[in-house]
């Protein structure tokens, strides 16, 4: 049992411990506390941390836009012009360029976009040699000579194709044995709308076939119904000649001419469309790096001396895949593979390439794995069977 007196010692022990917590100092303890837990003094450090942090952000974000905008360091320049340059040779987003960076700086660079209206037609001497291609040493999935892959290898129909791969892009390059077999096929729906590449493939009986000119998009729709500027196919005009676009095409003597023609029939032109710009001149290269166009995924048309015909597509805006190519790029490939004459076609999201009924490529056309609408396309007729049965 607990005495009386115990008890009323162990009360007083509990007052004394009770006055102990009133202190002034825990006092004061307890009013530096608030609501959630934290000292006043804690969350101001807190928050000058957080405002140096902002405030370093700042000045190193308006360092770099003037480092950018009004710099002179060129590697910095080289990739800005490049942005605003592949910005604003595209349909949809050239807002890349234009909320980020000022007028006069877009006009600047794009000013310096290559338009060379030069005239320039293949001479070529003729094939002479029954494997113009050198297909009788091409392996499908082997290297070529210039260490590209060979994708197809088709001796009935005398086409190579091969794979490029580059550090930024991919592509494919078409060889074609005999310039007589390319021509231009335009949709049936002028007007309206154009047609896919498979779609040309089948109605015109053509073994492989890309992208030709560019079309008026109205209303951002895609229909590829409004050609731009002119062209020729199979005797019929289409459009009206824009001076602003140089002429890609074939006379009648089955040479590529490129070049700033209005007069068509002067040169005897068979197909050709118009667009720009011309790439190879004479066997020389008039194009360096971007040349104002930028990093898009590209179509381009050339020709070898011995009339080899050049068909080259680069797949583009596919991050961890293919950026896209220069037009420098492109005449670079074009060059190593003999081309003394070419000319660039629409690019972008018409970029396509078709073979044997399907498409090859990547097109970064939106949620069209088979390409988009295209008011013509360059075509390689099918081998007869006659000259197949020839052959074998």
């Amino acid at each position: 049992m607990v005495g009386k007196g115990e008890e009323e010692v162990v009360s007083l022990d509990n007052i004394a411990d009770g006055m102990s917590e009133m202190r002034p100092d825990k006092k004061k303890d307890i009013k530096d506390i608030d609501a959630n837990g934290k000292k006043p003094k804690q969350k101001l450090k807190k928050s000058v941390v957080a405002l140096l942090v902002f405030s370093i952000v700042l000045v190193l974000g308006v360092v770099s836009y003037v480092t950018i905008v009004f710099g002179n360091i060129p590697f910095v320049v080289k990739w800005r012009n490049i942005w605003i340059e592949t910005a604003m040779t595209t349909d949809q987003h050239k807002w890349l360029a234009t909320w980020f960076f000022p007028d006069w700086l877009i006009d600047e660079v794009m000013s310096g976009q290559v338009d060379i209206k030069d005239i320039s037609v293949t001479d070529i001497y003729g094939n002479k040699s029954s494997d113009v291609l050198g297909q009788e040493h091409l392996v499908e999935g082997e290297k070529d000579k210039f260490g590209n892959t060979v994708f197809a290898n088709d001796l009935e129909e005398n086409i190579v194709i091969l794979e490029i791969k580059k550090s930024n892009f991919t592509g494919k390059l078409v060889l074609v044995d005999d310039p007589s077999r390319v021509f231009l096929g335009a949709t049936d729906y002028k007007g309206s709308r154009g047609e896919f590449i498979c779609d040309y493939l089948e109605k015109e009986n053509a073994v492989v076939g890309v992208n030709a000119s560019g079309f008026i998009d109205k209303g951002g729709v895609s229909l590829g119904g409004d050609i731009a500027g002119q062209c020729v196919s199979k005797g019929e005009y289409w459009g009206r000649y824009d001076s602003r676009y140089t002429l890609v095409g074939f006379d009648k003597k089955d040479r590529l001419v490129v070049g700033g023609i209005e007069d068509w029939k002067e040169y005897n032109i068979r197909d050709g469309f118009q667009y720009k710009p011309t790439l190879i001149l004479d066997g020389k290269k008039v194009v360096e790096d971007s040349a104002g166009w930028g990093l898009q995924p590209r179509t381009v048309v050339g020709q070898c001396k011995n009339g080899v015909v050049l068909l080259l597509v680069i797949d583009g805006r596919q991050v961890g895949y293919s950026i896209g190519a220069t037009m420098e790029d492109c005449a670079d490939i074009l060059l190593q593979y003999g081309a003394v004459t070419a000319g660039a076609c629409d690019g972008g999201s018409s970029s396509v390439i078709g073979y044997d009924g399907e498409v090859i490529n990547k097109p970064c056309a939106r949620d069209m794995p088979t390409g988009r609408y295209l008011p013509n396309a360059w075509l390689v007729a099918r081998k007869d069977k006659d000259t197949k049965e020839d052959k074998k």
